[in-house]
């Protein structure tokens, strides 16, 4: 009986112990089958916050590039802007100064006249002409509002196409001599060729421009420089600049 009874206990014990084996097995697969997705879940979720953090990583290094261009194009639209600005008061000012030569342009008066001579067919500035025009340019260095005339003229009165190139030559000869060796501004001075027009007529007593029977010549082979200034150009000391028909002239 004492066996049966220790037998029967085994059985028991065997079939708990395969019970609670079975148990255990049973929830450990249960737990697995749970918890196997939640780790790819994991898995993925992380792999998917790496991938942002590298995407939000290269946004914020685009942000930062398009800021930089941003920024220098600002730059550049602020130089640009400051030019403009700098460009327009320029051309306000320009204007002004129009606007005041305009104004002034009836106020100008002949100061004096100054005479260079050329020889018969030529354009080319002699080398007394060329000393006249210094002396000339030295005294208006220090003046304002002037303008100076400068008009040319041929070789005889007729009235000729030659005449004409040859008057308009000779007038841009002084002028591009004072504005080279003399520094006169070129906005100073206008220069025309007149031709064979209102030729200068020079008394019998100049023997030098005289013919033989003793009649006046006219003098046409000349430029004349008229000083024309303003009551904004006259100086303090009262001087009126160069005058006169001076000049050693050449024979005509």
């Amino acid at each position: 009986m004492y066996k049966l009874l220790c037998v029967a206990l085994l059985l028991g014990l065997g079939v708990a112990l395969q019970s609670g084996c079975a148990t255990k097995k049973y929830v450990r697969n249960r737990i697995a089958e749970r918890v196997t997705p939640l780790e790819n879940r994991t898995s993925e979720l992380e792999e998917t916050s790496r991938r942002n953090t590298q995407q939000i990583s290269e946004l914020k290094t685009g942000v930062d590039d398009a800021r930089t261009r941003a920024d220098r194009a600002q730059s550049t639209a602020d130089r640009a802007s400051s030019s403009a600005e700098q460009a327009n008061t320029r051309v306000s000012g320009v204007e002004r100064n129009v606007e005041d030569l305009r104004a002034n342009l009836d106020k100008y008066t002949l100061q004096g006249t100054s005479i260079v001579f050329f020889k018969p067919g030529s354009a080319l500035l002699t080398s007394e002409a060329m000393a006249q025009l210094d002396t000339f340019a030295s005294r208006i260095t220090d003046r304002r509002g002037f303008v100076l005339e400068i008009v040319g003229y041929g070789d005889s009165d007729k009235e000729t196409n030659y005449n004409q190139r040859l008057a308009q030559l000779r007038a841009e000869a002084v002028q591009r001599y004072l504005a080279d060796k003399g520094n006169v501004p070129l906005m100073r001075m206008f220069s025309a060729g007149f031709g064979a027009a209102r030729p200068m007529m020079q008394s019998a007593s100049a023997s030098s421009t005289t013919s033989s029977s003793g009649t006046a010549q006219t003098l046409p082979r000349r430029v004349e420089i008229h000083l024309l200034t303003n009551s904004l150009g006259e100086r303090p000391t009262g001087r009126t600049g160069p005058s006169g028909a001076s000049a050693a002239a050449q024979n005509p």
